[in-house]
């Protein structure tokens, strides 16, 4: 999970009516705005899983969830932008709605905090699992958000081979060079390529 930095929050976040619904800021000029701020801050990854957002296919996100804590509806430091999952299978809305774990503020560690980053790690296989750091929050991480799925695995294995078979058994250090700057470096548009970490864990071991 990519450590996203924080930027400035668009001042109307903090102009919305006490008892305006979530629904309702939907499609407004400020949920545009926040948007737009969530996508260049993200890199135009999901904040969770790392795949490409697009509008069609991602939504801005309640880390903590708005049931447990409404309070925090429009509080920026509580917004990401996550993408759909496919059918809800991982990521935001599997959270909210499928996910067999509940809202745990204790075990939870958003993707903007350093350490969150270090919980997790990618295998060439496609899987994901806990580093050594806790085990206990980066397992309910996974599990909550669904990061283990069949979906997930299967592309980031794919991704994985991609990358490997490239490389090949003696790689040449101008195509590792050139291998780091399309899979780790943001282009020209701001937009990283998916699966940031896994590709960090190929290409800087």
């Amino acid at each position: 999970m990519k450590t996203i930095q924080r930027t400035s929050p668009p001042s109307c976040l903090a102009h919305q009516p006490a008892n305006q619904s979530w629904d309702g800021f939907i499609g407004s000029p400020c949920h545009a705005s926040v948007r737009q701020g969530l996508q260049c801050e993200q890199q135009l990854l999901c904040c969770y899983c790392e795949s490409e957002v697009h509008d069609r296919d991602s939504h801005i996100e309640h880390m903590e969830p708005r049931s447990w804590n409404p309070a925090r509806t429009y509080d920026h430091s509580n917004l990401a932008l996550s993408c759909n999952g496919g059918n809800a299978n991982h990521c935001g809305h599997f959270k909210d709605h499928q996910s067999a774990h509940s809202w745990d503020a204790s075990r939870f560690l958003p993707p903007h905090e350093p350490a969150t980053a270090k919980l997790l790690r990618y295998l060439p296989n496609g899987s994901i699992a806990p580093t050594s750091e806790d085990r206990d929050k980066a397992s309910y991480l996974i599990g909550y958000l669904g990061l283990d799925c069949a979906r997930l695995t299967d592309r980031r294995r794919r991704h994985a081979q991609c990358l490997i078979a490239t490389l090949g058994d003696e790689p040449d250090v101008d195509l590792v060079d050139w291998l780091r700057q399309e899979y780790l470096h943001a282009d020209g548009d701001g937009r990283l390529k998916e699966f940031y970490s896994l590709s960090k864990q190929i290409l800087e071991p």
